[in-house]
């Protein structure tokens, strides 16, 4: 059974930088293999997990009305990390665990001062929902991981907001990639409105500060999302397919840093050098052209 390609940013990131490491987390698992793989992530990485879901449950107890204590954001946030850590296969000190966690404390901190939290916490916004982000929307016969983290309905517009713990630096596609927030809208019991009416954020971390990205959608640029959407999809498929002809013959990871966080890399011919890997799969690769012309 093959299984489907689903889009979120995640994937897409991954398979962009490591096609193979991709195809080995989601390229060739059916539906009924969902078991998730132990994380090799960096400590870092799992801080920004951990941040993320504390900040979730903050936001779930503030519609309920609970008002955390800063003492509570700190044992939620202490335990949360430490819950990431211990499923992790890094040895982590406890120096370094107490870092991790003063970073987090100091970034959670600034995030809650930013304007639409705030607005949250002093009730400014009578209508307002905390959104499962695990829950795929289907579009069309695509299955895509697209739904925002908030949907704050402002006046007669709806504003869907996506927190981004770590941004990446400005990139061409991010207005693509938040248009994608539409597709979840559209298909949303309650939520459903002409695509243009939809009001798009981003709040992200870079460079030491809490930045928000405003994207108002429009025909066209929803359309441009549909398309990127397609193009990775499309190439997401031609690799599952080659990879279950050849996986020796996948493309490995274009830097050596996507290596040292993958769970894969003890198994991969990249693992523990790279750039001896890829020459060994050249020549490989001529000789399977080779054998092609021959036949």
């Amino acid at each position: 059974m093959e299984p489907k390609i689903e889009w979120s940013r995640t994937r897409k990131n991954l398979f962009f930088k490591c096609p193979r490491a991709w195809y080995l987390r989601y390229g060739y698992k059916t539906n009924s293999s969902r078991s998730r793989a132990p994380s090799f992530q960096r400590p870092w990485d799992l801080m920004l997990r951990a941040m993320k879901e504390t900040l979730l449950d903050r936001l779930d107890d503030l519609k309920e009305g609970k008002e955390w204590s800063s003492l509570l954001v700190e044992v939620q946030l202490k335990s949360s990390l430490q819950s990431h850590l211990d499923g992790s296969v890094h040895h982590v000190s406890e120096q370094t665990q107490n870092a991790l966690l003063k970073f987090a404390q100091n970034r959670f901190l600034l995030l809650w001062r930013t304007r639409i939290l705030q607005q949250l916490q002093k009730r400014r916004h009578a209508q307002w929902y905390v959104l499962d982000r695990t829950e795929p929307t289907q579009y069309g016969t695509r299955q895509l991981y697209v739904t925002p983290d908030l949907a704050i309905r402002i006046q007669n517009r709806w504003h869907l907001i996506r927190f981004d713990m770590q941004k990446a630096p400005v990139k061409a596609h991010d207005e693509s990639e938040a248009n994608a927030m539409v597709f979840w809208a559209l298909n949303s019991d309650g939520f459903s409105a002409p695509g243009e009416s939809y009001r798009l954020h981003t709040v992200g971390w870079r460079q030491g500060f809490w930045h928000c990205e405003t994207f108002q959608p429009t025909s066209q640029s929803i359309q441009q999302s549909h398309q990127l959407l397609e193009h990775d999809m499309k190439a997401m498929q031609e690799i599952a397919q080659y990879g279950r002809r050849n996986l020796a013959l996948l493309p490995l990871a274009k830097n050596k840093r996507t290596c040292s966080s993958c769970f894969y890399r003890k198994f991969c011919p990249g693992g523990e050098n790279l750039e001896l890997a890829k020459k060994e799969q050249a020549v490989l690769e001529l000789s399977a052209n080779s054998l092609k012309t021959r036949n």
